[in-house]
């Protein structure tokens, strides 16, 4: 820091040259003139450059930085760091300052002893036209107030006079070094910085004269539409990030109310602008539809990450739809990685006595609710994963003329009957019982979805799509065979840290894991597997049983009585934590009684975990009969004996280790992301062509 320097005025500039010299004359007019001004040129590829360079030459307090292009934030971050005065004033390249800006600014913050002035803006249209920005007059009704930073910030939220603009405020130096203020984000850069400093500020005053002069104009890129989604994103960051601060720093309860009031503005901004790019987007728009359960926390929930990625977001904008999300009363938005998220929650007041005519009221709202977001003469597909939501459909088919597109990932009946094709034959000839007309209800529900309303019907196996041949009468051409992909996030791990991972989970290194992973439900087999392995274990003391997964914990704790020490229930965990127990572990158990696929047993396959499946449809596809792991058969009563005995034959050893690990040679060949890619890209051309 130079004493003597009293304010560094920083300008990033980038192709500017058509207001570049405007700013400069401003400055270079200042009252006060113990400043130097740092100009950052961002790779500019017109005149500004030499437009800056010729004011250099005749000012010696101008200092130029020649940066390659990187965007503003590390611009202004390069001048923050170049800065040598006691306070730093931010200027945009296109603005303009009042001759005694940095005069007043910078008596006022010796005077209050202030880490920040802050001020208002004036808006300046083309037409001559302005208005002002900013005003803080009831935060500081005497307008010589000083207020820590933190109860400032509060002040301004309760008020409504919070403006995050660094240009409009200044700032010591010593409050930016000592606290490691800087900016991030492609745009809205300072709504990432402004809070963090208010938080760090010992003293705010404030100014309340007319010195800053924003420019509006098209070329600005508030105003550019193509960057809307870019803005979009940037908010829906900044809110993350500064939601991880509230929960990792804050702690008085009026402060955090105050910084989760921005958070939630910040959100909101982030959908707003994103829609008013939807609302001029000519891009194909997609509405994938899922819902809240606790298959779409497991394999529905991957399958639907994994198809929301399979589109090009220069071509398409896609959107996922969460219907009856939990524990919330408004929708929740998100925006991650391109893709928006709408959690739509069910009403308050539909949650008690739930009726078929709430559920099509509610899915009537939920359409209304979209398409209210959809601009006319859009290309619409919609991607369901569930049969349960005709009304949706029939209304995205009839008004807006959708295209509708399903993938089956099981049926009601295969549940009621685990998978028991034989049995349910008998049930569609002949219902006996209530329980069994409930089944062919469901079953004729099913049916009337997928030939009512879908243009296209997805199999994600080979049997799903016999079944949906033989059973449901859907016509060949109407369905394709797509089995499910995987983004291969395979790590490979070194005996060092496949040993980290064993103490930072807790086993010892003497321990032999093996591991089953999802939904605790009757018709994935855990309780059997707890059973079988407690009829065993006391002849493989070394080993340890992983259960990782929620569900009714009670019957597996139930079976896994007296021999508790060797089973680890984990609950539900992260896929990152998942892989991380895939690492250390030797044998990977999947004992479904019935499964469509088996996301589950990809995973581990992909991570080089030999598998040990149940002899059903769709992992019996998945390992070829044997070919890539291990298989086992339940009798017709689910009796554990055959599962004990390959449980037995698979920790003696007696199983072949050489056939089990090409599993992951399988899972890229036959169930890779870019194959899924590419198979579902080809399914909505030619739903486009129909």
């Amino acid at each position: 820091m130079n004493k003597t320097i009293k304010v560094s005025i920083l300008i990033p500039a980038y192709n500017a040259e058509a207001y570049i010299d405007e700013c400069l004359i401003s400055v270079r007019q200042q009252t006060l003139k113990e400043v130097e001004i740092i100009v950052a040129d961002d790779g500019s590829t017109d005149a500004t450059l030499q437009h800056i360079e010729r004011h250099a030459a005749i000012d010696a307090r101008i200092r130029l930085l020649h940066l390659p292009h990187q965007g503003v934030s590390p611009t202004r971050n390069a001048l923050l760091e170049a800065a040598k005065g006691v306070y730093v004033g931010i200027l945009d390249s296109d603005d303009t300052v009042a001759p005694d800006a940095f005069e007043q600014l910078y008596h006022r913050a010796e005077t209050c002893h202030a880490d920040m002035v802050i001020g208002s803006i004036r808006y300046c249209n083309e037409d001559g036209t302005s208005y002002r920005m900013g005003d803080r007059s009831h935060t500081f009704p005497t307008q010589t107030e000083v207020y820590s930073g933190k109860e400032c910030f509060c002040r301004l939220i309760e008020n409504g006079e919070y403006i995050p603009m660094t240009y409009s405020s200044l700032y010591r130096c010593s409050l930016i070094e000592e606290h490691g203020l800087h900016f991030e984000g492609t745009t809205h850069d300072d709504e990432f910085f402004t809070p963090y400093a208010f938080y760090a500020a010992e003293q705010v005053a404030y100014y309340p004269g007319d010195f800053y002069f924003y420019r509006l104009h098209d070329a600005s890129m508030m105003h550019v539409t193509e960057r809307f989604r870019e803005r979009a994103a940037s908010l829906y960051l900044i809110a993350g990030q500064l939601g991880l601060f509230i929960d990792e720093q804050l702690v008085e309860e009026e402060v955090k109310r105050a910084y989760h009031s921005l958070v939630d503005d910040l959100q909101r901004r982030s959908q707003r602008v994103y829609e008013q790019a939807l609302a001029v987007s000519t891009r194909h728009c997609l509405w994938i539809i899922s819902g809240e359960s606790t298959a779409n926390q497991y394999g529905v929930g991957t399958y639907v990450n994994q198809l929301a990625n399979c589109f090009d977001r220069d071509m398409w904008d896609v959107h996922v739809v969460i219907l009856y999300a939990h524990q919330q009363q408004n929708v929740k938005w998100r925006y991650e990685n391109g893709i928006a998220t709408y959690d739509i929650p069910t009403p308050y007041e539909f949650q008690t006595g739930w009726t078929k005519s709430k559920e099509k009221q509610y899915l009537r709202n939920v359409f209304y609710y979209i398409a209210s977001r959809i601009p006319t003469e859009r290309a619409v597909y919609c991607h369901f994963n569930f049969t349960n939501h005709y009304e949706l459909a029939m209304l995205f088919r009839e008004k807006i003329q959708a295209k509708i597109l399903f993938t089956l990932h099981y049926t009601e009946w295969s549940f009621s009957l685990l998978g028991d094709r034989q049995k349910m034959d008998q049930i569609l000839a002949e219902p006996k019982t209530q329980c069994q007309k409930l089944i062919v209800s469901q079953f004729e529900a099913e049916k009337k979805f997928m030939t009512d309303c879908c243009d296209k019907i997805i199999a994600i196996a080979r049997h799903s799509y016999k079944m949906l041949r033989e059973l449901y009468g859907i016509p060949e051409t109407q369905i394709a065979f797509i089995p499910n992909g995987l983004q291969d996030t395979y790590v490979e791990r070194s005996h060092e840290e496949r040993d980290a991972l064993r103490t930072k989970y807790g086993f010892g290194k003497q321990e032999r894991l093996i591991i089953s992973a999802g939904r605790l439900a009757p018709v994935k087999g855990v309780t059997e597997l707890v059973e079988a392995f407690g009829k065993i274990c006391n002849l493989f003391p070394q080993f340890r049983l992983i259960v990782a997964g929620s569900g009714n914990i009670m019957g597996c704790l139930e079976k896994a009585n007296p021999f508790w020490s060797q089973v680890t229930f984990t609950g539900f965990i992260p896929k990152k934590q998942l892989f991380e127990l895939y690492a250390i572990a030797e044998f990977g158990i999947v004992p479904s009684i019935h499964e469509e696929f088996g996301y589950v047993a990809i995973e581990m396959m992909m991570n080089k975990l030999p598998v040990l499946v149940h002899q059903t449809t769709g992992l019996r596809e998945i390992v070829a009969d044997g070919a890539f792991g291990a298989m086992f058969r339940f009798d017709n009563m689910h009796k554990v004996e055959s599962l004990q005995a390959a449980l037995e034959a698979l920790l003696s050893g007696k199983y072949s280790l050489g056939n089990l690990e090409v599993g992951r040679e399988r899972m890229l060949n036959c169930y890779s992301l870019e194959d899924f890619q590419e198979r579902i890209g080809t399914v909505y051309h030619s739903v486009n062509a129909l």
